[in-house]
């Protein structure tokens, strides 16, 4: 029986699988966290970090891996036929000459570190390539819903330029992690088409933007895709997921334990993935991957101009598809923010009376509550918004509160935002004729709480397809590198190895009702907040960044 390893690395740990080629059975899983998580307010060595910054350590990508694979390769190692990565993106790693992380010379420079894809700390240089592309390339623009990301590598990149030269001049190359450890794993320099084409203004028909652009920016940057991006290895290969980009090296499958030879995929990133970890390759299918953030695909035979979206283009996902992509910056973060910082210890006992979480502590009590019950709305941009209005300095809301509001009202509250906030999205894609018939959730959320799921069901007004496969991405990766190894093409390894098993969420029709009311005040808050009417989020935003730099 040939089996396939899929390595999912998340932003706070991997999760591998190791798969049937045959059916896509998962025969082993694992997980292991990173130790040092995300870097948010100092480095290891103590240095602090002001601002939107999240890093990762990258000895944490090696140290899990090694954890992880003995356990999925166990007495199976001549049956292994190849690996397939997924990523975080954009997570931007700056490397030395010698392909080491610059961090490991330059431990105390913030700079040096690899770049986690939610530090939003270059929305300026975001905002002025944006600005760019409107004068000189408005196609870049219509790729990715009418703004650059913060979150995109070119962005990150300007950073570094912008705020540390130093660091920027001894960089040898900036890379996607997912680029970094697929290029270890083979030993040589390989890297994704789709995250290129996705996070770094990369066509696969003209590469990285000009250099009449980029010197438009700054006389520097002229040369910069040969000089400081992929471009300047020799015999660099880019390659879509699914395609072998080499195999496993000897150094490697010494580290590793695996036998030297197997089979690489390109790497993927990890909400893409998903859709074929999941089965998922035609049109009109929406794709939503909830977890600390939340992922929004769908695949399409034509390219349509869509508001907000991360990303619109071909080939990302399947050869001969376009590939849209949008998302929401804060989900199960939001979750997380309440739970751990503003419930009161009354609900941190009776919890811990139950033996549950605080998270399912509070679910139960907001179970209970009917759809307008707690007299709250929320606005759920506690991380920014990524879609549609692509503002990472807007920020969370709170409506209605009284004397009489309770942990739970708040919680179901936050819940019931994110739900707004997708469908938000998704009316997006209908009002620019893009098919939205089926919904399919995924991810570490959706198989714990039916509560949300439920929620989404009523307020997007379609059935919810909630996956049974626990670890979609890690699946579609171990897919990946099934086609890589030759098994089959991507579309018929897919349609082998793709996981269906589903539970449905049906709408209620009469919550539905309370909820479309809910959600047209909702959607009057995103505008006068998002489009610019009342600025009070960016100016407060701003005011506490002086503040703190002060």
């Amino acid at each position: 029986m040939p089996y396939t390893i899929g390595l999912d690395f998340g932003s706070l740990s991997c999760r591998g699988v190791l798969a049937d080629v045959r059916d896509g059975r998962i025969i082993r899983s694992a997980e292991a966290a990173y130790p040092h998580g995300i870097l948010t307010d100092s480095l290891p060595d103590g240095t602090p970090l002001a601002g939107n910054w999240c890093l990762q350590h990258p000895d944490d990508y090696w140290t899990v891996m090694e954890s992880i694979l003995p356990e999925l390769r166990k007495n199976l190692d001549d049956r292994i036929l190849g690996i397939g990565v997924d990523f975080t993106a954009s997570t931007v790693v700056p490397l030395d000459a010698d392909f080491h992380p610059l961090c490991r010379t330059f431990s105390n420079r913030p700079h040096a570190w690899p770049k986690l894809w939610k530090h939003h700390g270059a929305q300026a240089q975001a905002e002025k390539l944006t600005e760019m592309c409107q004068k000189k390339d408005p196609e870049y623009l219509d790729r990715y819903g009418g703004k650059i990301s913060c979150e995109s590598l070119i962005p990150k990149v300007l950073q570094v330029f912008e705020e540390d030269p130093e660091i920027f001049r001894e960089t040898h190359a900036f890379v996607e992690a997912m680029d970094y450890v697929t290029s270890l794993l083979c030993g040589k320099p390989v890297f994704s088409s789709s995250a290129a084409a996705a996070k770094a203004m990369f066509r696969k028909e003209a590469g990285y933007p000009r250099s009449d652009f980029l010197a438009a920016i700054h006389a520097d940057l002229k040369g910069l895709p040969k000089e400081k991006l992929a471009e300047r290895f020799e015999g660099g290969t880019f390659a879509a997921p699914g395609e072998k980009v080499g195999t496993l090296c000897r150094e490697m499958a010494q580290r590793l334990g695996l036998p030297e030879g197997i089979a690489i995929s390109a790497p993927q990133m990890d909400a893409y993935a998903a859709m074929p970890g999941m089965g998922i390759a035609k049109p009109g299918v929406v794709l939503m991957v909830i977890g600390t953030s939340t992922g929004i695909m769908l695949l399409s035979k034509e390219r349509k101009n869509v508001e907000g979206v991360t990303a619109c283009l071909p080939d990302t996902y399947y050869p001969g598809l376009w590939g849209y992509a949008s998302g929401q910056a804060s989900v199960g973060d939001a979750f997380g923010w309440f739970a751990e910082r503003c419930v009161p210890e009354e609900y941190v006992r009776e919890a811990r009376s139950r033996s549950v979480t605080v998270h399912q502590h509070l679910t139960d009590l907001a179970s209970s509550l009917q759809p307008g019950e707690s007299g709250l709305l929320a606005l759920d941009w506690l991380g920014g918004n990524r879609s549609c209005l692509g503002n990472p300095n807007l920020s969370g809301m709170l409506l209605g509160m009284t004397l009489q509001t309770k942990p739970e009202h708040i919680y179901r509250s936050l819940l019931e935002a994110t739900a707004f906030g997708a469908r938000i999205i998704l009316e997006a894609y209908r009002q620019a004729g893009v098919a939205v018939e089926e919904i399919w959730v995924c991810g570490g959320i959706a198989n714990k709480n039916p509560l949300l799921m439920q929620i989404y069901a009523d307020v997007l007004g379609l059935p919810l397809h909630v996956s049974c496969c626990t670890q979609a991405p890690a699946l579609g990766a171990a897919v990946y590198a099934a086609a890589a190894a030759g098994v089959g093409d991507i579309f018929a390894v897919t349609e082998a190895m793709g996981d269906r098993s589903c539970n449905i969420y049906r709408p209620d029709p009469a919550h539905e009702k309370i909820y479309k009311t809910l959600f047209e005040a909702y959607k009057k808050l995103h505008d006068y907040f998002g489009r610019g009417e009342n600025t009070a989020m960016e100016q407060l935003r701003a005011l506490s960044e002086a503040q703190r730099k002060s």
